[in-house]
């Protein structure tokens, strides 16, 4: 399986559990929605059995977490701690997506948002 298809496949997981946690904390919310940008160096590693756990393919990337942190704009502590959530949840990859279901939550809320603004309902 490619890196790809192997990362669609853990991005298109029905992450409902990822989702609820993010929807409950602000911090994470700013996380994730940063994720995308965040500067990451090395190379994913593709594990040569077929079922392989996410965990296995974060081996070689490293993550600027400075740059998360003014992205983002939160504290150090919210930044590492964050990080290992979203992680260990599923919820960011590393190939600088999100899973699915978290991205859906993150775009209806900030077009929420965006028409609240506006005073229109959605």
């Amino acid at each position: 399986m490619s890196l790809p298809d192997a990362l669609l496949v853990l991005r298109a997981a029905e992450n409902f559990e990822g989702a609820a946690l993010i929807s409950q904390s602000a911090v994470l919310k700013r996380l994730a929605a940063a994720w995308p940008k965040v500067k990451r160096s090395g190379e994913i590693v593709i594990p040569a059995q077929p079922d392989a756990a996410l965990e296995d393919f974060w081996e070689g990337i490293m993550v600027d977490f400075d740059h998360w942190e003014m992205l983002a704009q939160v504290s150090p502590v919210e930044v590492m701690e964050g990080y290992q959530v979203l992680r260990g949840n599923g919820i960011i990859l590393p190939d600088g997506t999100l899973s699915h279901i978290c991205s859906s939550l993150l775009k209806k809320e900030a077009a929420g948002n965006l028409l609240n603004q506006f005073g229109m309902s959605p």
